[in-house]
């Protein structure tokens, strides 16, 4: 890999079992069509309306942006909406489903159904056109070859990617450095003003690709595009606490352990179960060396859209209240209090891509293309996804921008 960390990668089973809190039971979720028939975290009836309406039978789409809710209620049933695709959002989004928009949050799937007619149709046409399509370029034989779907990490953590990036460009990254002012310059560029360490400095780009928060972008860009900005304040990040804790082995119910380990990616809790975490990953089982032997370590989060309270509570505080929901379905009631590694909270965290994001979204690009300021470009995961690996697709999109866009001036 560009970035020398090979060696370094580790990766999560991808077989790993997956959790959901329903009726005071952690039930697994189906990891293979072949499982579909027998877990039990939906019933018989529940089953068979999903299975209908994937092929189609249910109502047609409405003429208005559906939300989540809206579009897994209406082509799935409401024992998926509330038991897996309602967690699932407050797990990867720490949203609020009746909120986020599906063509913005979730959009492969929507497109599945406005391109096939239903959900397995637009699988299948999906499928298809892949088979159709001129062959990619050959993988990369540096990377990494996970067997199956996966998640990844590395051995010390994933800040060693940026630093390792860092490390690479050497003197090129600036750290410590604020952006407070951008104005065009005369030459069609753009000069930059920061404050470092050393004091203010100025610099001169032919483009600028701001991946900071639209928060922040907001407040930069207001002096150049009133409307630019006022878009980018409209985006809503709601608090989110990472709270990191760890147990003895002998903490963990007996009904929850695989072969006597625990064994598993993590699990979710909806938030019609009566607990406040949003989920829990289990660290020490997806990646070696989480913790010492003897131990686990649980990495659990809290607050999001519908929980905004946490930025009002104290780090102990927020590790009890995951400590109580913990003894309501993995830990012993008990067990020993845990030991409290890390607690971090976000008062703004995840980007909610609600209904209308992508309207809001192309109105500040387009009030910053209409009024001139090419070359000035942005990104992150607001505009990207809020996914790991689509913030990586996204940083490539807009590399391939900004290198269309130099290129005017390198062959002019």
């Amino acid at each position: 890999m560009d970035s020398g960390l090979k060696d370094e990668l580790v990766f999560g089973d991808p077989n790993a079992p997956r959790f959901v809190l329903w009726n005071g039971k952690l039930r697994p979720v189906p990891s293979k069509p072949s499982d579909l028939p027998f877990f039990d975290l939906m019933s018989f009836p529940g089953k068979l309306r999903a299975g209908f309406g994937a092929i189609g039978l249910r109502p047609s789409p409405p003429g208005h942006e559906e939300s989540v809710e809206e579009f897994v209620r209406r082509n799935l049933g409401d024992e998926v909406f509330e038991r897996l695709i309602e967690p699932f959002c407050s797990g990867v989004y720490a949203g609020d489903p009746s909120k986020l928009s599906m063509k913005a949050a979730f959009g492969k799937v929507w497109k599945l159904e406005k391109n096939g007619g239903s959900i397995i149709g637009g699988t299948f046409k999906a499928i298809q056109e892949k088979s159709n399509s001129p062959p990619k370029e050959p993988r990369d034989p540096r990377l990494p070859k996970p067997k199956g779907q996966t998640v990844g990490s590395f051995k010390k953590g994933l800040t060693t990617l940026p630093n390792a990036i860092s490390s690479s460009l050497g003197s090129k990254v600036k750290l410590s450095w604020k952006l407070t002012t951008i104005t065009k310059s005369d030459s069609g560029g753009y000069n930059l003003t920061y404050e470092t360490p050393s004091g203010l400095v100025s610099l001169q780009s032919k483009s600028v690709v701001m991946t900071v928060p639209s928060y922040v972008a907001s407040t930069i860009l207001r002096p150049l595009s009133a409307v630019a900005a006022d878009a980018l304040s409209k985006f809503y990040y709601p608090p989110v606490a990472a709270v990191s804790i760890s147990y003895p082995k002998e903490a963990i119910r007996e009904e929850c352990l695989i072969d006597g380990e625990l064994k598993g990616f993590g699990q979710l809790h909806p938030r019609s179960q009566g607990v406040e975490t949003l989920g829990t990953i289990y660290s020490s089982s997806l990646f070696p060396n989480r913790a010492p032997p003897g131990r686990i370590l649980l990495l659990n989060y809290i607050g999001g859209a519908t929980n905004t309270g946490v930025t009002s509570k104290k780090e102990s505080q927020l590790v009890e209240s995951v400590d109580r929901d913990l003894r309501k379905m993995l830990i012993k009631s008990n067990a020993k209090d845990p030991l409290a590694l890390g607690v971090r909270v976000w008062p703004q965290a995840i980007p909610q891509f609600m209904i209308g994001h992508l309207d809001v979204l192309d109105s500040a690009k387009t009030a910053l293309s209409n009024g001139g300021f090419e070359g000035l470009f942005l990104g992150g995961n607001y505009v990207s996804g809020v996914a790991l690996g689509r913030c990586v697709e996204g940083a490539y999109e807009v590399a391939a921008e900004v290198t269309d866009h130099l290129s005017k001036y390198i062959y002019k």
